[in-house]
């Protein structure tokens, strides 16, 4: 009887040394997670704090423009391939614009097109001379170069 008690006990202190793969398992994804969120926490860079339109000004049009045209897009996409009346109902469902932000839209020329393949065209209502001027459509981007005289 204390033979057997003994051999119990062997086994148990061996079972407790013994570490499966499920130990090294906890072990390793518990190690992992607090990196994470330590990583979370304490490391990486705090989000910016600037105004949504804090870029170049001399490009300022050209990002709103292709901004504003992914909106348009996402409307049509969920209205059943109709497009907005005005850039006014896009926001703020569709384009992200805080209210003094919107008079930014009288930046652009929009109107809506009959014939499927152009849809809509979106340019930039003042181009300066010299600039491409850029339009978009559904059926893709069209630009125009300008005029270069004495070359």
């Amino acid at each position: 009887m204390i033979d057997k008690k003994e051999r119990n006990e062997e086994k148990k202190a061996r079972k407790k040394k013994a570490w499966g793969p499920y130990r090294y398992f906890l072990v390793v994804s518990s190690v992992l997670i607090l990196a994470m969120w330590g990583v979370i926490l304490f490391g990486g860079k705090p989000a910016p704090e600037q105004a949504a339109f804090s870029f170049d000004k001399a490009k300022a049009g050209r990002v709103l423009l292709f901004l504003v045209n992914g909106s348009i897009n996402r409307y049509a996409h969920y209205e059943g391939n109709r497009y907005p009346k005005s850039l006014q109902d896009l926001a703020p469902r569709y384009l992200q614009l805080k209210k003094n932000q919107l008079s930014f839209l009288k930046n652009l020329k929009y109107s809506t097109d009959p014939d499927p393949s152009v849809g809509y065209r979106l340019s930039l209502a003042h181009v300066k001379e010299g600039e491409m001027r850029i339009t978009l459509t559904a059926g893709g981007v069209r630009s125009t170069l300008p005029n270069r005289e004495g070359s």
